[in-house]
């Protein structure tokens, strides 16, 4: 920020990086009262000193001046404090201005009256409280510095002014050489903080970026998870996906005491389908059966449908009993049936399913395993009857129960 730039007193130092709470945070640090409530003790003892040693006028004056400043300040800090809700008004900015200043001229008028035919040790404390006034303003220069740089110029002016009049040439020079000082103070003080400020900035880009690359990383991981459980070919649950559900659904049934079903389904004829008409159109023919399966199971809460491997697929119905569960497979079996395969190449004819099925009634003791090995033995009697039918699995032997051409 260049020199000149800084002399104006109504620019804040990094306002065009700085975020809104940032610029709030100055204004509310610079509003504060509790600095010029330092500043009019200091004044007030210089004035006490003054009045001690014969100056009363110049004491009491000085006082009344500080003391005024100081009460308008506190005004306007609580003017600022008490400001509703929503966008800082660019009137805030003025009105710190106004006051900071207002301030500066009060500080500068106080001191130079008790610099002006008072006692040496008076004068000694006024340079002294004037210099930790100016040290003060300089130190928070940073965010606006034009106001300091004013308020500077008037306290020292004023004072310079006051102590030619009263022959102590030497403080001109002195005070143009602490000024210097000040001013080489504030544009380090300056400098730092719009590094700071850019860092700052930075640093919340940054930030922003690993939160937006977290959420990218959190949608791909979901997304990979989800292909993981998923059967590329047919968009249905996959074996992986399949055993999980199972063990959880089993499991679940045990402890809620509630029916479970599951069915196998074998794809009748399908290894003389894909060496007669082609992989492609094998591939075609399971994408088309499997969605012809899935849309029969779809409407029902929990149940999941998976390829199992090759030309079998699974579906697992919670809650389901026995009679609900065959009837289901009589859709599924039809649907199959009446699923056209016209539009694969070569025109193939219509394909049937064989479907093992096993029910466990609620509080029924079973696993996994044993209801596996219940679908599979009634797949395969189902396919030794003929295939194109159901069979479903009691405790004694398979039993057909539906043996349709």
């Amino acid at each position: 920020m260049r020199f000149l730039a800084m002399w104006n007193p109504f620019t804040i130092v990094g306002r065009e990086i700085a975020s809104e709470r940032q610029i709030e945070d100055t204004l509310r640090e610079l509003f504060s009262s509790k600095p010029h409530i330092l500043a009019a003790f200091g004044v007030g003892l210089a004035s006490l000193t003054a009045g001690l040693s014969g100056s009363v006028t110049a004491g009491l004056l000085s006082a009344l001046v500080v003391l005024a400043c100081l009460g308008y300040r506190i005004y306007i800090e609580q003017l600022f404090l008490a400001r509703g809700p929503g966008a800082l008004d660019p009137r805030w900015i003025r009105l710190f201005v106004f006051g900071s200043l207002l301030s500066g001229f009060g500080w500068g008028l106080s001191a130079a009256m008790l610099m002006y035919d008072t006692s040496p040790g008076t004068q000694i404390i006024t340079v002294a409280v004037a210099c930790a006034i100016m040290q003060g303003a300089a130190g928070r220069a940073y965010m606006i510095p034009g106001t300091a740089f004013i308020n500077i110029a008037l306290v020292i002016g004023q004072m310079s002014v006051a102590a030619f009049a009263d022959g102590n040439y030497v403080f001109l020079p002195a005070g143009l050489l602490y000024s210097a000082f000040l001013a080489s103070f504030i544009m380090q003080m300056v400098n730092n903080r719009i590094r700071q400020l850019r860092a700052e900035q930075t640093a919340d880009r940054l930030l922003s970026e690993i939160i937006e690359k977290n959420e990218l990383l959190r949608i791909a991981n979901e997304t990979l998870a989800t292909k993981a459980y998923e059967d590329p070919l047919t968009g249905l649950a996959n074996r992986r996906k399949f055993d999980l559900v199972l063990a959880e659904t089993v499991t679940a049934a045990r402890q809620d005491r509630s029916a479970i079903s599951l069915m196998m389904i074998d794809v009748d004829h399908f290894k003389p389908f894909n060496d007669t008409y082609g992989h492609q159109s094998g591939d075609e023919c399971l994408q088309l059966l499997s969605r012809a399966i899935n849309d029969v199971v779809s409407g029902f809460d929990g149940a999941l449908v998976a390829r199992y491997g090759g030309e079998e697929f699974v579906v697992i119905l919670p809650g389901e009993n026995e009679t609900a569960a065959l009837a289901m497979a009589e859709r599924i079996r039809v649907a199959v049936r009446l699923t056209a395969l016209d539009t694969l190449p070569n025109a193939p004819p219509r394909q049937t399913v064989s479907i093992g099925l096993v029910s466990c009634p609620p509080g029924s003791a079973t696993s996994r395993e044993e209801m596996l090995a219940a679908a599979d033995a009634a797949l395969y009697e189902a396919k030794k009857q003929g295939r194109n039918r159901i069979c479903v699995h009691t405790r004694s032997d398979p039993k057909l129960l539906k043996a349709l051409p």
